[in-house]
């Protein structure tokens, strides 16, 4: 009899524990609008809205990260009485863009060691090479993020997804980010997270495109494709330019 109940609670122990894993396995929603955004002519930045759901109680953090290139820096250095160029450096990994936000403010203004994602993880990823000792990597790494920062294509936005009941014992999540005017066209993926005890027990993804369209469009393709034909071009845009701006600021030769 008491073998029996035994068997009986560790039954309904596996039951519930898996029930309660099913729970925190809900299937993520995550959407992006628009999910293209067209840079024309006179394009000045673009915000784009998510929304998504999870578990009800569960806490969130949304990436925007652009695709991962080598970019090449120059060092400053004191010679003399002189600053100057002293040497290069190369940043490997680093994503063209990258825009976090999270639904409680911990999760990236404390977030755990080994946490995948904000400005650490980046850190664990990106990589340097050059005239760079390793033990300066801190400091750079320190002042690439500041460079980037102020070119307002990295951001981190604690606590700025919100959070409200859904039906079906989930929670619908908003929020917004801001393309700046300097976004280079691509796909860029948009990720939210499921985290849970300091690690990401759930993920989905979608892709946001960034492209060219009308006049800017024209010029890249006459750039790559036609490189004489875009050179002609460029000159004629800076005659007729250079003209106008004398007209305006001159009076148009009205006094």
């Amino acid at each position: 009899m008491k073998r029996m109940i035994y068997s009986l609670v560790m039954v309904a122990a596996t039951v519930g524990l898996a029930g309660s894993s099913a729970a925190w396995a809900t299937v993520l929603t995550l959407k992006v609008s628009p999910a293209t955004v067209e840079i024309g002519t006179f394009f000045d930045g673009q915000t784009v809205k998510i929304e998504g759901q999870i578990p009800a109680g569960a806490q969130a953090v949304l990436e925007v990260v652009g695709t991962k290139a080598d970019e090449n820096l120059m060092r400053k250095g004191r010679r003399g009485f002189l600053w100057m160029n002293v040497g290069g450096i190369t940043v490997h990994d680093a994503p063209s863009l990258y825009l976090v936000m999270s639904t409680v403010k911990e999760l990236l203004t404390s977030a755990p060691g080994e946490a995948t994602w904000g400005y650490q993880s980046l850190e664990k990823r990106i990589r340097f090479s050059g005239r760079i000792e390793t033990a300066e990597r801190s400091m750079f790494m320190k002042q690439f993020l500041q460079l980037k920062e102020n070119a307002n294509v990295y951001a981190t936005f604690p606590g700025a997804l919100k959070v409200q009941p859904a039906a079906g014992g989930q929670s619908m999540v908003t929020g917004q980010f801001y393309l700046p005017t300097n976004t280079k066209p691509g796909i860029y993926q948009v990720m939210l997270s499921q985290i849970a005890d300091g690690k990401v027990v759930n993920t989905t993804s979608t892709d946001l495109k960034v492209e060219m369209v009308s006049f800017p469009a024209m010029l890249a393709t006459l750039a790559y494709q036609h490189g004489a034909t875009y050179g002609v071009v460029a000159v004629i845009i800076a005659i007729v330019v250079g003209f106008a701006m004398g007209f305006i600021f001159k009076g148009g030769g009205g006094h």
